[in-house]
């Protein structure tokens, strides 16, 4: 459908600026102009716009085999996310989205689909389903081969400049946890990718770490040994709290999180959970209690209703794996923690660090999948768990993470005061390591993002450093986000905050794409 009245919604050469995809040759990312204000629905402004650049991108005329696949309202703009398929099979990592603001101007699109031209016209399956499955199963490293099939179905995978069609394979294996995706040539068998996707309504009352016993207590050292062994923290540590929003079933599920996942769940009758962290259950209390305040935070910045980012109760695991580690899953969209060494979910900044992966996920599916967005993900993981919880900590812990789950690891590093990681590093762009330590390269975007919040105050800097999210995706890089963050202080706040910004990323050698 035609909206009536609008101006021209073609692009004119020179009058924008983008970046091209190796493959294709078309344009991955287009930005720096900016369309007339518009009225109507953001779906009809984008399909009008992309209808009007279909030579740009190089999609099929009326827009064939793309579908609307969600529209998402930020706080301050609209984000209309298309899928690609082709002769009914779903294109991995096809799509194409339209940005635009609260005026119903477009300033953003981001492209990952594959040209009309390139589309195949005929194709050829010689592997049935249980063959796909067993060749999937032994393409695994010899231990992972017991994984169990949970889905296979035919996708299309682009393979360079071809489509081929191939057969997605979901494996999953417990102990220790792994979930593996494996692609495989529908017409060879050959595999063309596999990895593991894990890179890892009444009130009721409860006892918590808020977040941690060291930032309670103010000392490491009162949690420590003469043998420099964690010990049990005493009674001065705990915070007893409501836990709002359970529903009637006597478990730690509400409207917000769910420990549904977790094995040997505890129960209460009357709601009170009032447990020590050496009993069971503790942990589903920690979990329970920071995820559904964390969630609650978003909510009063603005991310509620229709803007919601969580539309079902986030899953939880508290005690999923014995490893001293723990994650957040994709495609079970669900959160995991360890039990190893200190239980990670005795620390409130390891959950919502976690939490901070998914929050990445609710908003850009995918997100992580190259080396400086994986850093990314890492560093905002740390971000948000530090910026949420700084004013209930000692200051000398502000710049600190996980000081209770790293208190260990932080000791045998000489770090002061210990913890997993800071905030406070003065590593700029220059010091990231390709093929690094994600964690190692967070850093940088943590330590970014930290500044920032120093120059804008929490509640600003949050809003703009979670808003920013909506127009990144799976292969993000740190200019990009950069770039991201500049726009949402525009489209939330005018552009008050540009030139503290700039000079923020000027510092840090991140030069806003």
């Amino acid at each position: 459908m035609s909206l009536t009245g609008r101006p021209t919604w073609q692009l004119k050469r020179g009058a924008y600026k983008q970046v091209h995809g190796e493959n294709y040759g078309t344009p991955k990312e287009v930005w720096g102009f900016r369309t007339k204000a518009a009225s109507g629905a953001p779906r009809a402004i984008a399909r009008e716009f992309l209808n009007a650049n279909t030579d740009l991108f190089e999609i099929e005329q009326g827009l064939a085999g793309l579908e609307i696949q969600r529209v998402i309202q930020s706080l301050g703009a609209t984000h209309v996310i298309l899928r690609q398929a082709h002769k009914g099979r779903s294109i991995h990592r096809g799509y194409i989205s339209v940005h635009m603001d609260r005026a119903g101007r477009v300033f953003l699109v981001k492209n990952r689909t594959v040209p009309a031209r390139l589309l195949p016209d005929r194709f050829e399956k010689r592997l049935d389903r249980d063959a796909a499955v067993r060749r999937a199963r032994h393409s695994l490293p010899k231990k992972q081969r017991l994984a169990k099939a949970r889905s296979a179905k035919l996708v299309w995978f682009p393979v360079e400049a071809k489509l081929v069609l191939a057969w997605k394979v979901r494996l999953t294996r417990q102990a220790p946890r792994e979930e593996w995706l494996v692609y495989l040539d529908a017409r060879t068998g050959f595999n063309l990718s596999s990895y593991d996707n894990l890179a890892q309504a009444s009130t009721g009352r409860g006892l918590v770490f808020d977040p941690n016993p060291v930032t309670a207590l103010g000392d490491h050292r009162l949690l420590l040994t003469p043998k420099k062994r964690a010990r049990q923290p005493p009674p001065v540590a705990y915070r007893e709290v409501s836990l709002l929003g359970l529903d009637t079933s006597g478990t730690l599920s509400g409207d917000r999180v769910s420990t549904q996942p977790t094995r040997r769940r505890v129960r209460s009758a009357n709601g009170k959970f009032l447990l020590s962290a050496h009993e069971r259950g503790f942990e589903e209390v920690m979990v329970y209690y920071h995820v559904d305040a964390a969630l609650r935070y978003l909510e009063e910045l603005g991310y509620r209703g229709a803007r919601a980012i969580f539309r079902q109760p986030v899953p939880v695991n508290v005690n999923g794996s014995r490893d001293d580690n723990s994650w957040y899953s994709p495609e079970e969209q669900m959160l995991t923690f360890g039990t190893g060494d200190i239980d990670d979910a005795e620390d409130g900044e390891t959950i919502l660090h976690e939490l901070g992966h998914a929050i990445q996920d609710a908003i850009c599916p995918g997100f992580g999948q190259s080396d400086q967005a994986a850093a990314m993900g890492e560093g905002f993981g740390d971000y948000f768990a530090a910026s949420f919880f700084a004013e209930r900590k000692p200051p000398r812990y502000h710049d600190t993470v996980m000081s209770w789950d790293g208190l260990l690891l932080g000791l045998s590093s000489r770090t002061e005061p210990p913890g997993l990681r800071r905030l406070d590093s003065a590593l700029t762009f220059t010091d990231f390591v390709e093929d690094g330590d994600e964690h190692d390269n967070g850093v940088i975007w943590s330590a970014t993002l930290w500044e920032i919040r120093a120059a804008l105050t929490r509640p600003v800097a949050d809003k703009i450093i979670i808003e920013s999210h909506f127009q990144l995706d799976g292969f993000t890089k740190f200019d990009r986000g950069a770039r991201a963050i500049m726009d949402a202080d525009r489209h939330l706040y005018g552009g008050r905050h540009r030139d503290a910004l700039a000079n923020i990323f000027r510092r840090r050698k991140i030069a806003p794409l």
